[in-house]
């Protein structure tokens, strides 16, 4: 049945209120459809997506029922990953556990592989295209109940999602601000590794930061495959960002840094890194949405 819309609804009229405009809660099934034209007002912010103690042989989505929320491969240009699966480093090295995975503008569904290999665990990044209006979303996730999603969203701290009604926050970048994912391996007890961040003379500067000034922002956060953190200091410059090795550690540790960059002016598109340290230690760097890249001990080029 068609609504009557020769009346201007009274907005103090709960029972006028438009189930599809944006940023409003609505019933599954009836979020808004993202414009076919990547420059019509809506915004993209990258998602990362790790799952844990997924069953196998089964059935996992995430539904939106916030009309302006729709998934999206992206830009689709350049270096952009868009839509990956085990690209992150941290989950890189897992054993494949996916038979299927497809999405339309408000769902995403996934299927696992039959198999005994028990509880699995695997990560995808891919977009959110965004109404300029919409700040946050609300859904369901549909989930085995041992497992879990860390769900991380733009420059925000990751958030534990589980089977049954989940939501977050779209706080957007807040400036000139991008999340850079460092893996180092190869380390030795003692060792001192520095990561130096600058740009090209005379394009703009390039600094460390802990993050954008919001109460969602990420953050530095760290993580070690080998157990307990194997570091016994942190520091970081406006350029360099420097740690050394636990004398005490086991041989050939690997860990991970997530931090930020922000940089000025807004027109600079790339910055470089480098390494400082013994030639056994290896550096991958990846800056936002984009592919997984080794810092070489010169300069290494970085898009933004």
């Amino acid at each position: 049945m068609t609504p009557d819309t020769s009346d201007t609804p009274d907005p103090s009229d709960p029972s006028t209120m438009q189930p599809d405009a944006p940023g409003q809660p609505d019933t599954p099934g009836t979020a808004a459809h993202a414009p076919a034209d990547p420059d019509a007002g809506w915004r993209l912010m990258p998602v990362q997506l790790e799952f844990f103690d997924v069953a196998p042989d089964s059935n996992l989505g995430i539904q939106f029922t916030t009309a302006g929320v729709a998934w999206s491969l992206g830009n689709r240009g350049g270096d952009s990953i868009g839509f990956s699966y085990n690209v992150v480093v941290s989950s890189a090295s897992g054993e494949p556990c996916l038979s299927g995975i497809e999405f339309n503008d408000a769902m995403l569904s996934i299927r696992t592989a039959p198999g005994s290999g028990g509880l699995a665990r695997f990560t995808l990044t891919l977009f959110l295209s965004i109404h300029p209006e919409v700040d946050y979303l609300q859904g369901y996730c549909t989930l085995n109940e041992e497992a879990l999603i860390l769900a991380s969203f733009g420059a925000q701290a990751p958030m534990q999602w589980y089977n049954g009604r989940v939501s977050a926050t779209l706080s957007g970048y807040g400036g000139n601000y991008r999340p850079i994912c460092l893996t180092v391996r190869g380390t030795h007890p003692g060792n001192r590794i520095e990561i130096l961040i600058s740009t090209r003379k005379g394009l703009g500067k390039v600094n460390w930061s802990l993050g954008p000034d919001m109460s969602e922002a990420g953050g530095i956060l760290f993580a070690s495959q080998n157990g307990p953190l194997p570091l016994e200091s942190l520091s970081f410059t406006n350029e360099t960002l420097s740690f050394v090795t636990a004398s005490a550690s086991s041989q050939n540790l690997e860990f991970y840094l997530n931090a930020f960059i922000t940089w000025e002016p807004d027109e600079l598109n790339y910055v470089y890194l480098r390494t400082a340290s013994d030639s056994s230690v290896t550096v991958l760097a990846q800056v936002h949405n984009r592919q997984p890249q080794v810092v070489s001990r010169t300069d290494t080029v970085f898009t933004l």
